[in-house]
Protein backbone atom coordinates (compact mmCIF):
# COMPACT_ATOMS: atom_id res chain seq x y z
CA UNK A 1 0.00 0.00 0.00
CA UNK A 2 1.35 3.42 -0.88
CA UNK A 3 1.79 5.84 1.96
CA UNK A 4 1.27 9.56 1.44
CA UNK A 5 2.00 12.10 4.14
CA UNK A 6 0.75 15.65 3.67
CA UNK A 7 1.96 18.23 6.16
CA UNK A 8 0.84 21.84 6.28
CA UNK A 9 3.61 24.00 7.66
CA UNK A 10 1.92 27.16 8.94
CA UNK A 11 3.24 30.36 10.52
CA UNK A 12 3.97 30.47 14.19
CA UNK A 13 1.84 33.43 15.23
CA UNK A 14 4.16 34.38 18.05
CA UNK A 15 6.77 35.33 15.44
CA UNK A 16 4.73 38.31 14.27
CA UNK A 17 4.05 41.60 15.95
CA UNK A 18 0.33 42.38 16.08
CA UNK A 19 0.83 45.39 13.80
CA UNK A 20 2.64 43.46 11.06
CA UNK A 21 1.27 41.03 8.49
CA UNK A 22 3.16 37.91 7.33
CA UNK A 23 3.86 39.68 4.02
CA UNK A 24 5.49 42.58 5.88
CA UNK A 25 7.60 40.15 7.90
CA UNK A 26 8.59 38.27 4.72
CA UNK A 27 7.08 34.99 5.96
CA UNK A 28 5.70 32.32 3.61
CA UNK A 29 3.88 29.01 3.97
CA UNK A 30 4.85 25.51 2.86
CA UNK A 31 2.69 22.48 2.09
CA UNK A 32 4.77 19.29 2.08
CA UNK A 33 3.52 16.32 0.07
CA UNK A 34 5.61 13.16 0.53
CA UNK A 35 4.75 10.06 -1.49
CA UNK A 36 6.52 6.71 -2.01
CA UNK A 37 8.32 6.05 -5.24
CA UNK A 38 8.56 2.71 -7.01
CA UNK A 39 10.09 0.00 -4.86
CA UNK A 40 9.47 1.52 -1.42
CA UNK A 41 8.94 -1.39 0.95
CA UNK A 42 5.47 -1.78 2.46
CA UNK A 43 6.78 -1.67 6.06
CA UNK A 44 8.58 1.66 5.63
CA UNK A 45 6.89 4.44 7.62
CA UNK A 46 7.39 7.84 6.06
CA UNK A 47 6.50 9.49 9.38
CA UNK A 48 9.82 8.09 10.69
CA UNK A 49 11.80 9.86 7.95
CA UNK A 50 13.95 12.89 8.73
CA UNK A 51 12.88 16.15 7.10
CA UNK A 52 15.70 18.57 6.32
CA UNK A 53 15.09 22.09 5.03
CA UNK A 54 18.23 24.01 4.05
CA UNK A 55 18.39 27.68 3.04
CA UNK A 56 21.68 27.26 1.18
CA UNK A 57 23.79 27.96 4.26
CA UNK A 58 22.39 26.02 7.21
CA UNK A 59 19.68 23.51 8.02
CA UNK A 60 16.63 25.53 9.07
CA UNK A 61 14.79 22.34 10.04
CA UNK A 62 16.13 18.83 10.63
CA UNK A 63 13.52 16.77 12.45
CA UNK A 64 11.58 13.51 12.35
CA UNK A 65 8.53 14.07 10.16
CA UNK A 66 6.17 12.54 12.70
CA UNK A 67 7.37 15.01 15.35
CA UNK A 68 7.04 18.18 13.32
CA UNK A 69 5.15 21.06 14.83
CA UNK A 70 2.18 22.21 12.77
CA UNK A 71 2.86 25.89 13.27
CA UNK A 72 6.20 26.67 11.68
CA UNK A 73 7.01 29.44 9.22
CA UNK A 74 9.81 30.00 6.71
CA UNK A 75 11.23 33.39 5.72
CA UNK A 76 11.00 34.14 2.02
CA UNK A 77 13.81 32.55 0.05
CA UNK A 78 14.96 29.45 -1.82
CA UNK A 79 15.10 26.17 0.11
CA UNK A 80 16.24 22.63 -0.53
CA UNK A 81 13.66 20.24 0.91
CA UNK A 82 14.85 16.69 1.61
CA UNK A 83 13.29 13.68 3.33
CA UNK A 84 15.31 10.53 4.04
CA UNK A 85 14.89 7.36 6.07
CA UNK A 86 18.26 7.33 7.88
CA UNK A 87 21.51 9.32 8.03
CA UNK A 88 23.97 7.69 5.60
CA UNK A 89 27.37 9.24 4.88
CA UNK A 90 29.73 6.24 4.62
CA UNK A 91 29.52 2.63 3.35
CA UNK A 92 27.61 0.24 5.62
CA UNK A 93 26.25 -3.28 5.45
CA UNK A 94 22.47 -3.76 5.32
CA UNK A 95 21.75 0.00 5.33
CA UNK A 96 19.30 0.70 2.52
CA UNK A 97 18.29 4.38 2.41
CA UNK A 98 15.15 5.95 0.96
CA UNK A 99 15.20 9.64 0.11
CA UNK A 100 13.62 12.41 -1.94
CA UNK A 101 14.68 15.98 -2.63
CA UNK A 102 13.34 19.11 -4.31
CA UNK A 103 13.80 22.88 -4.32
CA UNK A 104 11.08 25.39 -3.42
CA UNK A 105 10.91 29.19 -3.64
CA UNK A 106 9.06 30.59 -0.62
CA UNK A 107 7.34 33.95 -1.17
CA UNK A 108 6.03 36.27 1.55
CA UNK A 109 2.36 35.58 2.31
CA UNK A 110 2.15 32.79 -0.28
CA UNK A 111 1.62 29.04 0.13
CA UNK A 112 3.86 26.70 -1.87
CA UNK A 113 3.78 22.91 -2.18
CA UNK A 114 6.86 20.71 -2.18
CA UNK A 115 6.36 17.26 -3.71
CA UNK A 116 8.88 14.68 -2.56
CA UNK A 117 8.87 11.23 -4.16
CA UNK A 118 11.00 8.96 -1.97
CA UNK A 119 12.84 5.99 -3.45
CA UNK A 120 16.13 4.18 -2.83
CA UNK A 121 18.92 6.75 -2.61
CA UNK A 122 22.01 4.54 -2.27
CA UNK A 123 23.35 1.46 -4.09
CA UNK A 124 23.94 -2.08 -2.84
CA UNK A 125 26.77 -4.49 -3.65
CA UNK A 126 26.86 -8.23 -2.91
CA UNK A 127 30.00 -10.31 -3.58
CA UNK A 128 29.83 -13.91 -4.86
CA UNK A 129 33.08 -15.92 -4.99
CA UNK A 130 33.80 -18.60 -7.59
CA UNK A 131 34.54 -21.97 -5.96
CA UNK A 132 38.03 -21.92 -7.46
CA UNK A 133 39.06 -19.27 -4.91
CA UNK A 134 38.66 -21.70 -1.99
CA UNK A 135 40.60 -24.33 -3.93
CA UNK A 136 43.53 -22.05 -4.67
CA UNK A 137 43.70 -19.88 -1.52
CA UNK A 138 43.43 -20.49 2.20
CA UNK A 139 42.29 -16.91 2.90
CA UNK A 140 40.73 -14.33 0.59
CA UNK A 141 38.62 -11.22 0.88
CA UNK A 142 37.45 -8.24 -1.18
CA UNK A 143 37.76 -4.59 -0.20
CA UNK A 144 35.51 -2.09 -1.94
CA UNK A 145 36.50 1.59 -1.67
CA UNK A 146 34.76 4.87 -2.44
CA UNK A 147 35.45 8.49 -1.50
CA UNK A 148 33.49 8.10 1.74
CA UNK A 149 35.26 4.96 3.02
CA UNK A 150 35.35 1.22 2.36
CA UNK A 151 33.87 -2.17 3.30
CA UNK A 152 35.66 -5.50 3.77
CA UNK A 153 33.89 -8.54 2.28
CA UNK A 154 35.29 -11.75 3.78
CA UNK A 155 35.04 -15.05 1.90
CA UNK A 156 32.01 -15.88 4.06
CA UNK A 157 30.27 -12.49 3.77
CA UNK A 158 26.72 -12.78 2.40
CA UNK A 159 25.35 -9.37 3.36
CA UNK A 160 24.76 -6.51 0.96
CA UNK A 161 26.97 -3.47 1.46
CA UNK A 162 25.55 -0.07 0.60
CA UNK A 163 27.40 2.88 -0.94
CA UNK A 164 26.56 6.40 -2.05
CA UNK A 165 26.26 6.84 -5.83
CA UNK A 166 29.62 7.20 -7.60
CA UNK A 167 32.67 5.14 -8.51
CA UNK A 168 33.91 2.30 -6.30
CA UNK A 169 37.19 0.40 -6.55
CA UNK A 170 37.46 -3.36 -5.95
CA UNK A 171 40.62 -4.91 -4.49
CA UNK A 172 41.15 -8.63 -3.87
CA UNK A 173 43.43 -9.88 -1.06
CA UNK A 174 44.27 -13.59 -1.42
CA UNK A 175 46.91 -15.24 0.83
CA UNK A 176 48.57 -11.85 1.31
CA UNK A 177 48.57 -11.01 -2.40
CA UNK A 178 46.81 -7.73 -3.17
CA UNK A 179 45.22 -7.41 -6.64
CA UNK A 180 43.39 -4.48 -8.20
CA UNK A 181 40.04 -5.80 -9.46
CA UNK A 182 38.69 -2.80 -11.36
CA UNK A 183 36.09 -0.08 -10.80
CA UNK A 184 32.30 0.08 -11.00
CA UNK A 185 30.19 3.24 -11.21
CA UNK A 186 27.05 3.11 -9.07
CA UNK A 187 23.79 5.02 -9.39
CA UNK A 188 20.96 5.38 -6.88
CA UNK A 189 18.76 2.26 -6.81
CA UNK A 190 21.50 0.02 -8.23
CA UNK A 191 21.68 -3.45 -6.68
CA UNK A 192 24.93 -5.00 -7.93
CA UNK A 193 26.12 -8.59 -7.69
CA UNK A 194 29.88 -9.03 -8.19
CA UNK A 195 30.72 -12.54 -9.40
CA UNK A 196 34.47 -12.90 -8.81
CA UNK A 197 36.59 -15.41 -10.76
CA UNK A 198 40.38 -15.88 -10.50
CA UNK A 199 42.32 -15.83 -13.76
CA UNK A 200 46.03 -16.41 -14.28
CA UNK A 201 46.11 -15.51 -17.97
CA UNK A 202 47.81 -12.16 -18.79
CA UNK A 203 44.80 -11.31 -20.96
CA UNK A 204 42.40 -11.59 -18.03
CA UNK A 205 40.01 -8.65 -17.96
CA UNK A 206 36.56 -7.43 -17.04
CA UNK A 207 33.30 -8.54 -18.63
CA UNK A 208 29.96 -6.99 -17.69
CA UNK A 209 26.38 -8.18 -18.00
CA UNK A 210 23.67 -5.78 -16.80
CA UNK A 211 19.95 -6.42 -16.41
CA UNK A 212 17.35 -3.94 -15.14
CA UNK A 213 13.83 -4.46 -13.81
CA UNK A 214 11.00 -2.08 -12.89
CA UNK A 215 11.75 -1.67 -9.20
CA UNK A 216 15.51 -1.36 -8.80
CA UNK A 217 18.48 -1.47 -11.13
CA UNK A 218 19.66 -5.06 -10.70
CA UNK A 219 23.13 -5.24 -12.19
CA UNK A 220 25.33 -8.32 -12.39
CA UNK A 221 29.07 -7.99 -12.99
CA UNK A 222 31.42 -10.85 -13.76
CA UNK A 223 34.89 -9.78 -12.65
CA UNK A 224 37.74 -11.92 -13.96
CA UNK A 225 40.60 -11.06 -11.65
CA UNK A 226 44.13 -11.25 -13.04
CA UNK A 227 45.97 -12.95 -10.18
CA UNK A 228 49.49 -12.33 -11.52
CA UNK A 229 51.91 -11.12 -8.86
CA UNK A 230 51.97 -7.37 -8.31
CA UNK A 231 55.56 -6.15 -8.13
CA UNK A 232 56.44 -3.84 -5.27
CA UNK A 233 59.96 -2.95 -4.25
CA UNK A 234 62.12 -0.11 -2.99
CA UNK A 235 62.75 0.88 -6.62
CA UNK A 236 59.09 0.32 -7.64
CA UNK A 237 57.02 1.62 -4.69
CA UNK A 238 53.26 2.10 -4.61
CA UNK A 239 51.83 5.53 -5.28
CA UNK A 240 49.41 6.85 -2.68
CA UNK A 241 46.44 5.96 -4.91
CA UNK A 242 47.76 2.39 -5.16
CA UNK A 243 48.35 2.22 -1.40
CA UNK A 244 44.77 3.35 -0.72
CA UNK A 245 43.43 0.64 -3.05
CA UNK A 246 45.68 -2.04 -1.49
CA UNK A 247 44.87 -1.61 2.19
CA UNK A 248 45.62 -4.85 4.04
CA UNK A 249 48.93 -5.62 2.35
CA UNK A 250 52.06 -5.95 4.51
CA UNK A 251 55.72 -5.05 4.05
CA UNK A 252 55.31 -2.72 1.06
CA UNK A 253 57.12 0.39 -0.13
CA UNK A 254 55.09 3.59 -0.56
CA UNK A 255 56.12 7.02 -1.81
CA UNK A 256 54.33 10.37 -1.66
CA UNK A 257 54.55 14.02 -0.71
CA UNK A 258 54.28 15.03 2.96
CA UNK A 259 51.22 17.31 2.90
CA UNK A 260 50.59 17.66 6.63
CA UNK A 261 49.71 15.71 9.75
CA UNK A 262 46.47 14.71 11.44
CA UNK A 263 45.57 16.97 14.40
CA UNK A 264 44.45 15.65 17.78
CA UNK A 265 40.81 15.54 16.58
CA UNK A 266 39.35 15.50 13.09
CA UNK A 267 41.14 14.99 9.78
CA UNK A 268 42.10 18.52 8.71
CA UNK A 269 45.77 17.75 8.06
CA UNK A 270 46.51 21.00 6.21
CA UNK A 271 46.04 23.84 8.68
CA UNK A 272 49.08 23.16 10.85
CA UNK A 273 47.46 22.06 14.13
CA UNK A 274 49.69 19.00 13.91
CA UNK A 275 50.76 16.44 16.46
CA UNK A 276 53.98 14.45 16.31
CA UNK A 277 52.45 10.96 16.07
CA UNK A 278 51.83 10.97 12.32
CA UNK A 279 52.39 12.47 8.90
CA UNK A 280 50.09 12.49 5.87
CA UNK A 281 51.23 11.53 2.35
CA UNK A 282 49.60 12.34 -1.01
CA UNK A 283 50.36 12.01 -4.71
CA UNK A 284 49.54 15.70 -5.22
CA UNK A 285 51.53 18.25 -3.24
CA UNK A 286 48.39 20.43 -2.96
CA UNK A 287 45.99 17.64 -1.89
CA UNK A 288 43.43 18.58 0.80
CA UNK A 289 40.97 15.63 0.74
CA UNK A 290 41.32 13.10 3.56
CA UNK A 291 40.07 10.32 1.20
CA UNK A 292 42.99 10.73 -1.21
CA UNK A 293 45.85 10.52 1.28
CA UNK A 294 47.59 7.98 3.52
CA UNK A 295 47.82 8.67 7.26
CA UNK A 296 51.21 7.37 8.40
CA UNK A 297 51.60 6.24 12.01
CA UNK A 298 55.09 7.21 13.17
CA UNK A 299 55.07 5.13 16.35
CA UNK A 300 57.16 6.14 19.33
CA UNK A 301 60.73 5.62 18.14
CA UNK A 302 63.13 6.92 15.52
CA UNK A 303 60.47 7.52 12.87
CA UNK A 304 58.61 9.95 15.13
CA UNK A 305 61.83 11.63 16.19
CA UNK A 306 63.15 12.05 12.66
CA UNK A 307 60.00 12.64 10.58
CA UNK A 308 57.34 14.48 12.61
CA UNK A 309 56.33 17.93 11.33
CA UNK A 310 56.11 19.48 14.78
CA UNK A 311 59.92 19.36 15.01
CA UNK A 312 60.66 19.32 11.26
CA UNK A 313 58.25 21.74 9.61
CA UNK A 314 60.70 22.11 6.70
CA UNK A 315 59.84 18.53 5.65
CA UNK A 316 56.41 19.74 4.49
CA UNK A 317 55.95 19.08 0.74
CA UNK A 318 59.02 16.86 0.50
CA UNK A 319 58.63 13.47 -1.16
CA UNK A 320 59.46 10.52 1.07
CA UNK A 321 59.85 6.75 0.60
CA UNK A 322 58.64 4.49 3.43
CA UNK A 323 58.08 0.79 4.08
CA UNK A 324 55.35 -0.62 6.29
CA UNK A 325 51.96 -2.29 6.50
CA UNK A 326 48.89 -0.86 4.74
CA UNK A 327 46.46 -0.84 7.65
CA UNK A 328 43.68 1.61 8.53
CA UNK A 329 44.86 4.38 10.88
CA UNK A 330 42.40 6.60 12.76
CA UNK A 331 39.56 5.25 10.56
CA UNK A 332 41.30 6.30 7.35
CA UNK A 333 43.61 4.59 4.84
CA UNK A 334 46.92 4.17 6.64
CA UNK A 335 50.53 3.02 6.66
CA UNK A 336 51.67 1.55 10.00
CA UNK A 337 54.44 -0.53 11.60
CA UNK A 338 57.19 1.23 9.64
CA UNK A 339 60.35 -0.76 8.90
CA UNK A 340 63.43 -0.46 6.73
CA UNK A 341 64.29 3.19 7.20
CA UNK A 342 63.19 6.10 5.04
CA UNK A 343 64.60 8.37 2.36
CA UNK A 344 63.61 11.60 0.68
CA UNK A 345 63.03 11.50 -3.08
CA UNK A 346 63.97 14.07 -5.68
Amino acid sequence: MKKIVILLILPLLALFACSETPEEKGIGYLTLNISPGTGLKADVEITDFILRINDGRVDVIKQRIGDLLTEIALPAGTYTIEAYSVDFDEPKFEMLVYSGKTTVEIEAGETKEALLVCSQGNAGIKVVWASLFSTLYSTFQAQIYCDEGYLNYSSAETRTGYFLPGAVTITILADGQNIHGGTVTLAARDMVTLNLHPNFEPSGGLSVNISIDETVNNREFELIIDMEDVNNSETKPYSIAQAIARQGESGVWVTGYIVGAKPQTGYDFVTGAWIATNIVLADDIAETSDTKVIFVELGSGAYRTNLNLVDHADFLHRKVLLKGNLLAYQSRAGLRNLTGGFSFQE
